[in-house]
């Protein structure tokens, strides 16, 4: 018998892949399901008194082709006696065809009991459906089901199904614009779909959705736009349940570019086809999300002002045609909209500066009227305006800029922001699509503005507020959105009658809103040249402030893999390198004087050695070095060189609050960083930074910051043991090899054989600093892989100075600072080419 069941559901799948799909799948699976049903349940004896009911999606005839089935038998009072026969007549050949179910045995009085204690159950039997037995059984569970459960307690139901939505939302997804979203319980998924059907069902007696086009919430061509989406979550599910061959409701990165190509997307020069899909997906479940959100308030509209005893709504006037009315704001004169098109930002700005949301019937008159949102109204003074006072008053946990964004009203007053609306960006280092990225950056300068960094005060907070809402809206069109974004926002800046000096400031932040990032986490931030042309580059201290503040909003909004103390701690001293220099007068002709520098330092270090009664010849130290400590740093590093025996090490650690640091003092040798990254690696230490030294008389210094690969603390970590590590590597890493290859066995298991890391990119710079040649090397990351680069550049003979390694998810940028064997510059060529090759190689295996 199972085996007839499951040639149907394989059928099933044929037609599937012959293009039956959407809605249309599920009810030809659940006819599959039923006529089974319905011939085992009728071979039975003795079904007298019994009924087999569909509960859930089954009942409703959405049964997805790996769901559950969930079933009811229903039995009269005497009928016991047979149920175990029919249970396995039934229940036995679904089990034996694989397929999930979920049963329960019940009296009519029993479902009543339960309803009432658990409403999932409650919820459930509003989706009852016959598939075969006594239909007085069945009518009378409905009538009582009627009778006990709902009339009289149609709004308690209203308020646990809203409380219920809220709880799962939480926990699956507040937006469904996340990069994985899961598009059954996340918001706008399918179940906000049957909430929407349980609640028109219970509250107001309709049994199809087509029914809410005469409840005034939705007119024809919206309730079509929602079905339309309704029907494509549909499709997207079917999918992905076929694709992971059982039941997945959430859309993991994995599957999404198969899907995309399955559906028929195609990528372009501005677009991948997964974005494209991607970015219809989340216009289907915004277009859900909004539909429940206005339905849901509606209905608790109507339970207010039918609850019994209640008062009348008092309302406050705010202005003409604005006025609060049940804590909502409402636009109550729609005539006014005609005349003054700046009432829909007005609504908003109000409703930003009292904390209040807009009634949903004021979203409604709004995105009913955008086409009065022209030219002339995006270049009226008014609206304007009110748009800086609503985007500088909201809060960091409002959603009036999402709603800014729902309402349409966001892309018709400023329309540079229709192309990357729910724009999705494929990779797993932003969370959400590039519209909510940017309203989760305000959020992030909002609490930022509340915070700690109040102290750093700007002077024109609009010029702040803005260039966060528009500084990706450069993407969705191909490579370079920086510098597009940055000329998009002098049409927006111009529109808003914003100062020359203002939009210049707005088109600066959004061209280099990735700038201080790039320099704090790739660069040497000891480099004093550097840091004079980052000032020169941005050149007042409030674009600074400007810049610094968006750069953490920017980060933090992205995802929570982007923000790190490692990485505030970078940014900071970068800050305050930049502002000490920043409002120098001579700023655009300074240059450090770097041998006045160190022959100060020479002679102060030479000073405190004598006065320590030390001896040491302080010309052996190399310029860069005697730049880079203190002088008594460098005394405590010669103190320790003094008392070193020939070949030896001597390691110290401390803790910082961001990182963990290690100090190594001992003797050159070939590839020494190689054998120091390699016994850190399989130390569980990251390297986040390095500086190397070598002194003339061969002494090396290191200074390495680190931090855990796993989660245990610094008093947790095994000192001793790496400090044993390092002086055996010291004199042969073949031993350290055979135990770091180990280590990354089971890691390169996983990966398909001959697969190699995409995204790699190796770039050689000689123009950034004036001493060293900068290499970055962008890969995936893995275990090993800073040992293998230094490893490269140790067989090419190529002596590394500094060492950043930044990280981006599960993305690397390790960026070195070298030079040739005679301490110049590399520029030979075909060197640079080798090196190229070599590294690009290592970053790929």
């Amino acid at each position: 018998m199972a085996a007839g069941l499951q040639t149907r559901r394989n059928a099933l799948r044929l037609l599937w892949e012959k293009g039956l799909a959407g809605r249309s799948l599920l009810r030809e699976n659940t006819r599959i399901v039923d006529s089974q049903l319905a011939h085992w349940f009728t071979g039975c004896p003795d079904t007298t008194g019994m009924a087999l009911v569909a509960l859930g999606g089954y009942g409703r005839q959405e049964l997805f082709p790996f769901s559950d089935i969930d079933l009811l038998l229903l039995y009269e009072e005497g009928a016991e006696e047979r149920l175990d026969s029919l249970i396995e007549a039934v229940l036995y050949p679904l089990w034996n065809a694989g397929l999930e179910v979920g049963h329960s045995v019940r009296t009519v009085q029993q479902c009543l009991e339960d309803g009432a204690e658990d409403f999932f159950f409650q919820v459930a039997l509003v989706d009852a459906r016959l598939i075969v037995g006594s239909q007085t059984l069945f009518n009378t569970l409905q009538n009582r089901c009627r009778k006990v459960l709902v009339d009289g307690k149609r709004f308690d139901f209203l308020n646990k199904m809203s409380t219920q939505r809220k709880e799962r939302i939480d926990r699956f997804g507040v937006h469904g614009f996340l990069l994985e979203p899961n598009i059954k319980e996340g918001r706008g998924g399918l179940r906000d779909i049957q909430t929407l059907s349980w609640t028109a069902k219970v509250i107001l007696g309709m049994q199809q959705l087509s029914f809410l086009e005469n409840t005034g919430i939705l007119t024809i061509a919206e309730y079509y736009t929602f079905d339309r989406a309704a029907e494509h979550l549909v499709r997207i599910r079917n999918r992905l349940h076929y694709t992971c061959g059982r039941k997945n409701d959430q859309l993991f990165f994995e599957h999404q570019e198969e899907i995309a190509k399955a559906l028929g997307h195609q990528s372009d020069g501005a677009m991948l086809a997964v974005e494209r899909f991607m970015q219809d997906l989340y216009e289907s479940m915004q277009t859900i999300a909004i539909t429940t959100d206005l339905f849901l308030e509606h209905l608790h509209e109507i339970s207010a002002v039918s609850a019994p005893g209640n008062a009348p709504q008092e309302k406050t006037d705010i202005e003409a045609g604005i006025e609060i009315r049940a804590g909502r704001i409402h636009l109550h004169d729609s005539t006014l909209l005609q005349k003054k098109p700046h009432m829909m930002m007005r609504a908003f700005t109000h409703a930003a500066k009292k904390d209040r949301e807009l009634h949903y019937r004021t979203k409604k008159l709004i995105a009913a009227n955008l086409h009065l949102i022209n030219d002339r109204a995006r270049k009226s003074r008014r609206m304007a305006k009110a748009f800086f006072e609503f985007l500088t008053a909201i809060r960091p946990d409002s959603v009036l800029l999402e709603s800014l964004l729902e309402t349409g009203l966001l892309t018709a007053y400023i329309p540079e922001f229709v192309p990357i609306e729910s724009l999705a960006q494929h990779d797993i280092y932003h969370v959400y699509t590039v519209d909510r990225h940017l309203i989760q950056t305000v959020n992030e300068l909002q609490d930022l503005a509340r915070s700690s960094h109040r102290h750093i005060a700007v002077s024109d907070p609009r010029i702040l507020f803005l260039s966060g809402l528009l500084h990706d809206i450069g993407k969705g069109t191909g490579s370079g959105h920086s510098q597009r974004g940055a000329r998009l926002a002098k049409n927006v800046t111009a529109r808003l009658g914003m100062p020359r000096r203002a939009a210049e400031d707005v088109a600066f932040l959004i061209k280099n809103h990735l700038f201080l990032s790039h320099i704090a986490q790739r660069r040497d931030l000891e480099d004093e040249t550097m840091i004079m042309a980052c000032a020169q580059k941005i050149k007042s201290r409030d674009r600074l402030k400007m810049l610094y503040l968006l750069t953490i909003a920017d980060a933090k909004a992205t995802g929570p893999t982007v923000w790190s103390q490692w990485k505030s701690t970078l940014l900071d001293q970068l800050y305050l390198k930049i502002s000490h220099v920043i409002e120098r007068p001579d700023l655009d002709t300074f240059q450090p004087d770097f041998p006045q520098a160190t022959t100060w330092m020479r002679d102060k270090v030479q000073g405190l050695l004598e006065d320590a009664g030390l001896s040491f010849e302080t010309r052996l130290l190399p310029d860069d070095y005697l730049l880079s400590f203190g002088p008594g740093e460098i005394v405590d590093h010669i103190r320790i060189r003094l008392k070193l025996a020939p070949g030896a090490l001597h390691l110290e650690h401390k803790r910082d609050s961001a990182h963990w640091s290690i100090l190594l003092v001992s003797t050159d040798r070939p590839g020494l960083l190689a054998r120091i990254c390699g016994v850190l690696a399989l130390n569980n230490l990251q390297v986040l930074a390095a500086q190397i030294f070598t002194w003339d008389d061969g002494t090396v210094v290191d200074s390495i910051d680190v931090c855990p690969m796993l989660t245990h603390g610094y008093a947790e970590q095994d000192w001793q043991a790496l400090e044993e590590d390092l002086r055996r590597a010291q004199e042969t890493m073949e031993v350290f090899e055979h135990r770091l290859q180990k280590r990354i066995e089971p890691y390169e298991k996983k990966r398909p054989h001959g697969e190699h890391r995409s995204g790699v990119e190796v770039k050689i710079d000689n123009r950034t600093s004036e001493k060293y040649t900068i290499i970055e090397i962008y890969s995936t990351d893995r275990i090993g892989l800073l040992y293998d680069m230094a490893k490269t550049f140790a067989d090419l003979g190529i002596p590394i100075y500094r060492a950043k390694i930044g990280s981006k998810a599960d993305q690397v940028v390790d960026v070195f600072y070298v030079l040739d064997q005679n301490g110049a510059k590399l520029t030979d060529q075909p060197l640079l080419e080798r090196i190229h090759s070599a590294l690009a190689r290592i970053a790929a295996s």
